[in-house]
């Protein structure tokens, strides 16, 4: 069997190794399409799991907000940083929570990774800021989860993996074209078929499915997707962690189609150099 039929037969065997998220994260997305769903409702769910809503009140209280006024309660936190930001955090939590234990084979470093999602998730929101877009908090989540397809090389196939890190950074390649030509599949494809996998919805999949290729995004989501394509780059330049990317790829089509001057781009870089100690301790509070 070719190596992308063995990836893809991975992702979807009923057979599959692939880890499966806690039943509160399918509850909660649930809620979420729910159209008359309120904030007691999603307050409700949360709190029944003690570990989650106990890791979101530190993180709202913590330096990452910087808000002014001490949150005690799960509805609180919901008023105070939004219905999808709490969404957000506690899918992102429990993604974290699954893969934590997992295997990496020293291919590349979990804290590092993970700094770059949280970072790329930070990046994300100050773009949708700068280009006046009302999706900061939906698409804090897309820029936490859009390089999943990386871990699953990671943990299932090694040795192959290894093999494409090194190949792209001794051809000084863009890792998703190398990852295509050894493996037939990406790392954002797979995190699309990942998050299909997990009955995520398209408002998830799809931003994270073309974070490398956004114009080619259905144009429904095509702007989340050139947010994350945009807050990708900007993260690996203020180098916030590191997800294994040995160039940085070119920005100049996305930050156009998205109105954002060069010295928008360099302010970003700055805001998420001056956060960095607070990124930092996200990752703390969630792992």
């Amino acid at each position: 069997m070719e190596i992308n039929e063995k990836i893809l037969d991975l992702v979807r065997s009923k057979r599959t190794e692939l880890p499966t998220l806690p039943v509160v994260v399918d509850n909660i997305l649930s809620t979420a399409r729910e159209e008359r769903a309120s904030a007691k409702d999603l307050a409700d769910l949360i709190g029944k799991d003690q570990a989650i809503s106990n890791k979101i009140l530190r993180l709202t209280n913590s330096a990452y907000y910087g808000l002014m006024k001490k949150v005690n309660s799960i509805s609180h936190a919901i008023t105070i940083i939004g219905f999808n930001e709490v969404i957000g955090l506690t899918i992102g939590m429990s993604v974290f929570s699954t893969f934590r234990q997992k295997d990496l084979h020293g291919i590349f470093d979990m804290r590092d990774f993970w700094l770059h999602s949280i970072g790329c998730a930070s990046a994300a929101k100050e773009v949708a800021k700068k280009t006046g877009s009302n999706v900061g908090e939906q698409i804090f989540l897309n820029g936490l989860l859009h390089d999943m397809g990386k871990v699953i090389f990671a943990v299932y196939f090694p040795k192959e993996y290894r093999t494409v890190l090194e190949d792209a950074k001794k051809s000084e390649t863009l890792l998703y074209h190398k990852e295509k030509e050894i493996l037939g599949i990406d790392h954002a494809m797979l995190s699309g078929l990942l998050m299909e996998n997990w009955h995520f919805p398209d408002s998830l999949l799809l931003p994270s499915r073309f974070h490398h290729n956004s114009v080619e995004c259905p144009v429904t989501y095509r702007h989340y997707a050139m947010i994350i394509e945009l807050a990708d780059f900007l993260c690996q330049k203020a180098q916030i962690g590191h997800s294994g990317n040995p160039v940085i790829p070119k920005s100049e089509r996305i930050s156009g189609n998205l109105g954002i001057s060069l010295r928008g781009m360099e302010m970003i870089v700055s805001e998420l150099n001056e956060q960095r100690s607070e990124i930092e301790k996200f990752l703390e509070l969630t792992t």
